[in-house]
């Protein structure tokens, strides 16, 4: 018996109820039951011929090229609803542009409803969509803002000004106050910018709303380790919505402030270093260089005292000048040289008699100063280092600095005063023949200058040029012997005339036409390769050299050791761009490696290239069955095996799960690209074994070809993903290349 079709409610529609699906749809047409386009109606807003959904009449969705892109949406399961006679809502496509392969894609939101006749017989679908294109645009920017926020190593707040609450917060906020982001964002924002009461930030927060502009400051906090931290934050006000809303980016800065410090620590030391140079010239006898010595030496701001201890006429070390917060009784220590009383074996009477310094960095707790504790508690003194003067070859007095902290006297620090004494002991070697003094002073005179360079640089290693700018003299703490080699064979040349030395800031050119302008320079890179193979990585800086007439002379400089900063940024960049697990490029990395063979492919008909989708067959069920550790195991192998067959050009990254994609870079026919496809098929031929267990695994591969299945990056993927699902419903362990119109319109029937 034949079904009777009812007359269908929307073909004599009245105008309002038109009115009424324009207001809520841009297109509505009805389906025949084999899901073909058979009456068409587009808002009169549009009327636009090129819009790609125009081409839908006579044909399906899938005729003509439609993609289901919604979180959580497939072909497959929409496909399924529909041979179900379900009604379906807010389906979410994309459809490529009908302008140009280089336009971009629109996006629909489609619902449709399953149509009967009187005797219930399937007749088709009543469909309606909506144009989603710009909020499909936008919500992608707002991921990728999202992402971005997330990645960053800053820490990044939003605050909402009327509500003073946190609205927004992103991973390194959270993170690094040891919260999630759900117990940070419940916090109000005083609890969190410690060190600034509620009417301070909102005083603030006002002022960056009236004013505009950025603000910065900076704040010192206690870290989760109960460590001295400094964090630096600037701040903008922003009015979105209606709604002024204060950005904020706070940047942990305890490194620079520390190296800051430290800088400021080792200035003051040179200057101090500088002037005891300029007093042993000034000097006219002992005494005067003893007390300009001293007040060099507090200049430094480090010390609480500085004091000479010389020979008295009963044969004891007592002393004859000094400087700086002295304590009651300092004036009349006297200590004996011989040392058999304990009295001479504390710091002076050992510095003096073992011609070394002496160093303690906890004076009260230092069994060598016991018999000096009580007048050290009643100084203050924390810590002490002694250093002897010495005067042809002989002992003669010795230097003393307390210091009214615990640990004062680290090695830059001794190393600098141990300079301090060699300059003094120097003087005192002058002073004892005058025939040697002219000589001194220029000695002196070439000291002083190179450390009043040094007050503004701080490094491991020192280097001077000539006029022709070879280098004559390199420096410093240099370890290794082909290292030592090395800055042997490199005195005599130039920078770029020494083999496996690159500078990685300038070009060679570029750098001499720096020194050819008698310019000064800071902190270019170079590196440099040893005969061991072992790169290191130096930071140059340097100034120019003239004489009394204003002729170059050559350059003097500093250059500091680079090597591990260096690695750990690489390291850094390695991590935020692979897969902690399988160690592959991860999708953020993959993104941008198809992004770059997109852009060539375009610009070069022979960059060409596949698009591999693969997915892990049965992987869910060993998963589940033995574990994650299992999962992790074998993830780890299948990426090494799909690795195998694969050329150094091509390259393999995991986008997630058991999701993993393949470029095979150069190639377009299709017959070579099946034979890839086919070899990594092969290498999962063999059982996986893992704690002796054996796991049989294939994998399905979607294929798309660039030029044939698209030209941009998002339409290679899905068709790749697309064809991958093909795949699968074709039984699994094989492969599929993408198939416009035919592959679909068989997944549909």
């Amino acid at each position: 018996m034949t079904s009777k079709i009812s007359a269908d409610r929307f073909s004599n529609a009245s105008p309002d109820i038109w009115s009424l699906i324009d207001l809520c749809a841009d297109f509505y047409w009805q389906e025949s039951p084999n899901f073909q386009c058979i009456e068409l109606r587009c808002s009169p807003t549009l009327g636009d011929e090129l819009n790609p959904l125009m081409a839908l009449n006579g044909a399906t969705l899938w005729d003509i090229g439609c993609l289901v892109t919604g979180r959580g949406q497939s072909w497959r399961q929409h496909l399924t609803d529909r041979k179900l006679r379900h009604d379906f809502k807010e389906l979410i496509c994309k459809l490529p542009s009908r302008v140009s392969s280089q336009s971009s894609p629109m996006y629909y939101s489609i619902s449709g409803k399953a149509r009967f006749d009187t005797e219930g017989a399937f007749i088709g679908y009543h469909c309606f969509a909506r144009d989603i294109s710009e909020q499909v645009e936008t919500e992608v920017s707002l991921r990728r803002f999202r992402s971005a926020m997330d990645m960053s190593g800053d820490m990044i707040y939003l605050v909402d000004r009327k509500t003073m609450r946190f609205i927004d917060v992103n991973e390194t906020a959270y993170t690094s106050v040891n919260m999630t982001k759900e117990e940070l964002l419940a916090r109000p924002p005083q609890e969190v910018l410690a060190q600034e009461s509620q009417e301070e930030i909102e005083k603030r927060y006002d002022r960056l709303i009236i004013e505009g502009g950025t603000s910065r400051f900076e704040r010192e906090v206690v870290d989760s380790n109960g460590e001295q931290a400094f964090l630096e934050t600037y701040s903008r006000a922003s009015s979105i919505d209606g709604n002024w809303i204060i950005i904020g980016v706070t940047r942990n800065v305890t490194r620079r402030k520390k190296s800051e410090r430290t800088a400021q620590k080792l200035h003051r030391m040179y200057s101090s270093l500088s002037e005891t140079n300029a007093a042993s010239l000034r000097a006219v006898s002992v005494e005067s260089l003893y007390h300009s010595v001293c007040d060099a030496a507090i200049k430094g701001g480090k010390f609480a005292v500085a004091a000479i201890f010389a020979i008295n006429k009963t044969q004891h070390l007592q002393p004859v000048a000094f400087a700086g917060d002295h304590g009651p009784g300092l004036l009349e220590v006297k200590v004996p040289i011989g040392q058999d009383k304990p009295e001479g074996r504390g710091l002076v009477g050992t510095a003096f008699h073992t011609q070394s310094a002496c160093i303690s960095n906890d004076f009260l707790a230092d069994s060598r100063t016991t018999a000096w504790h009580q007048t050290g508690a009643g100084g203050g003194v924390a810590s002490a280092a002694a250093f002897p003067l010495l005067c042809a070859e002989k002992s003669v007095a010795v230097l003393l600095f307390y210091s009214f902290e615990v640990g004062t006297f680290d090695d830059e620090i001794v190393a600098l005063l141990q300079s301090m004494a060699d300059n003094v002991s120097f003087a005192l070697e002058n002073f004892s023949n005058e025939k040697q003094r002219l000589e001194a002073e220029r000695v002196l005179r070439e000291n002083e200058e190179r450390f009043r360079s040094l007050t503004h640089l701080s490094s491991d290693f020192f280097w001077e040029m000539d006029d022709t700018f070879h280098i004559m003299t390199y420096e410093g703490r240099i370890l290794g012997e082909s290292n030592l080699n090395a800055v042997a064979a490199l005195k005599g040349r130039t920078l770029w005339g020494f083999e496996n030395l690159e500078c990685t800031s300038l070009s060679w050119d570029e750098f001499r036409e720096t020194l050819l302008e008698h310019k000064q320079f800071r902190d270019i890179e170079f590196s440099f390769t040893n005969a061991e193979q072992v790169v290191y990585y130096l930071s140059m800086s340097g100034e120019p050299v003239f004489d009394s007439m204003n002729r170059l002379t050559g350059y003097r400089g500093i250059s500091r050791d680079v090597s591990e900063r260096r690695r750990i940024s690489n390291h850094i960049l390695y991590l935020a761009s692979h897969d902690n697990l399988t160690e592959l490029p991860n999708r953020s990395k993959f993104n941008e490696i198809l992004e770059s063979n997109v852009r060539l492919a375009r610009r070069y008909e022979d960059r060409s290239f596949a698009l591999f989708f693969i997915d892990v067959d049965r992987f869910k069920v060993i998963n589940d069955t033995y574990g994650h550790h299992m999962g992790d195991a074998l993830l780890k192998e299948i990426a090494r095996r799909l690795q195998i067959p694969l050329r150094v050009t091509d390259l393999v990254a995991r986008l997630g799960g058991d999701e993993f994609v393949i470029i095979i870079n150069g190639v377009h026919e299709q017959e070579v690209i099946a034979t890839i496809a086919r070899n990594v098929l092969a290498v999962f031929d063999e059982s996986i074994v893992i704690e002796e267990v054996h796991c049989d695994i294939t994998v399905s591969i979607g294929i798309s070809v660039y030029g044939k299945d698209g030209t941009d990056e998002n339409s290679l993927l899905q068709h790749a993903d697309s064809a991958m699902y093909v795949a699968k419903d074709q039984g699994k362990n094989n492969y599929q290349f993408y198939q416009n119109s035919s592959s679909d319109s068989a997944q549909a029937s």
